[in-house]
């Protein structure tokens, strides 16, 4: 029985970038945007043969029988298979994931992963590891710079994607890994047994805006991924930001493919006193409605939302609410516009089936699949939003002024 993640949403740019990050540092690619908590249950596999796949099986064998050249495994014929199925659905979100590609998901989604702390960067020569400070690499004696050759018993080549070395490289927090690396310097191999440990991957970066006197109370936060370690994040930055003596917010969200929507729908729910947050529709017609709760941590203090293109999914889910529920005005450009709801299942080896079950709409009703957000205050591409930001922040504090006193 396969591991159900569910209410999974995402864009399916799955780990395509040249440089990725398995230390300290994070994926940098679009990836995963999903929700809810893991359940296991039922495949739904018949007990019947619905399609007649003797056809495959006809296939399958003439194949193996006819084919000049080197078969390639069952497992990859199987995938193969798997992809064209999910592909003749014609949603670019109902999709079959492989083994590896879907640890890195997890990893990116769970916020930490156990690895050795070093970014690896792929080059026409191989790959190369860049240790990060006091991480595992670096305190076994990786130095930058040095090239990967093997992992455990598996030779790395550069016909190998990043995605496969960035698994091997990762596992279980306390297992040992064994690396091979070619340094330069020397003109030698050298081998390293390293103890896995748990890297955490930050989604959030804050600061104070302390450029001038104008900017210094304002907190900036920069939101990268909805993982399962976000709600913490924010609130510790709001926490810290106060203390600071932030009294006004810019919340940063470009480039944010999503996350999990339990995480956007908490994330939200800091800003908001009350209110709908998310409408999610299924086909059947049936809603579920997703409600603020009181006592919100910042429920009144000025927010501006900063948006773009990359701007989609669970980052269009709170952008979405708090937009709809007048608490906060949008900067920047056009979102994404990703509104479509996936179940995930955990398959028997690994590898997931994303599912797209169901569409979600702003507290207003608005579609984002297709439609995406428009800003309150829209922004040339290539100029900086962050000053029109705090500029319309500097409005709605001085409005919030004139309100309060006109009540007193």
């Amino acid at each position: 029985m396969p591991a159900r993640r569910s209410f999974l949403i995402y864009i399916p740019i799955l780990l395509t970038f040249a440089l990725i990050f398995f230390g300290l540092g994070y994926l940098t690619h679009p990836l995963l945007n999903g929700a809810g908590s893991t359940a296991v249950v039922e495949s739904g596999a018949p007990g019947e043969d619905p399609a007649n796949l003797q056809i495959f099986w006809e296939a399958w064998h003439l194949l193996e029988r006819d084919f000049y050249g080197d078969t390639p495994p069952s497992t990859e014929r199987v995938y193969g298979a798997l992809h064209g199925l999910t592909q003749a659905y014609k949603d670019p979100y109902t999709l079959f994931v492989e083994p590896r590609p879907r640890e890195i998901e997890r990893d990116e989604l769970r916020g930490s992963f156990g690895g050795i702390g070093a970014n690896i960067e792929q080059t026409e020569q191989g790959y190369i590891l860049r240790p990060l400070p006091d991480q595992p690499a670096a305190l076994a004696g990786v130095q930058e710079g040095d090239q990967l050759v093997r992992v455990d018993d598996e030779v790395i080549t550069t016909t190998m994607t990043a995605d496969d070395v960035v698994a091997l490289v990762r596992g279980d927090v306390g297992s040992t890994v064994t690396i091979v690396v070619r340094r330069a310097a020397v003109a030698e191999e050298l081998t390293f047994s390293i103890v896995r440990t748990e890297i955490y991957t930050p989604s959030i970066e804050w600061r104070l805006l302390d450029d001038n006197p104008k900017t210094a109370m304002v907190g900036y936060l920069r939101h990268t991924i909805f993982s399962e370690r976000s709600p913490d994040e924010m609130r510790r930055a709001i926490a810290e930001l106060t203390a600071a003596g932030a009294d006004r917010f810019i919340l940063d969200l470009r480039g944010n493919p999503g996350g999990l929507v339990d995480a956007a729908v908490q994330i939200a729910d800091l800003w908001l006193e009350r209110g709908i947050l998310l409408i999610e529709r299924h086909a059947d017609g049936t809603e579920r409605t997703f409600e603020a709760r009181a006592g919100g941590e910042l429920s009144a203090a000025p927010l501006t939302i900063i948006v773009d293109g990359g701007t989609a999914s669970a980052s269009e889910i709170v952008a979405g609410a708090l937009q709809d529920q007048g608490r906060a005005k949008l900067v920047g450009e056009k979102t994404f516009g990703k509104g479509s709801v996936q179940l995930v299942y955990e398959l028997s080896d690994q590898s997931s089936l994303h599912v797209t079950n169901a569409q979600w709409y702003t507290p207003n009703r608005a579609q984002i699949s297709g439609q995406g957000l428009l800003p309150d205050l829209v922004i040339e591409p290539g100029s900086d939003p962050v000053p029109q930001a705090v500029a319309l922040l500097q409005q709605l504090a001085e409005e919030e002024t004139i309100q309060v006193a006109q009540q007193k």
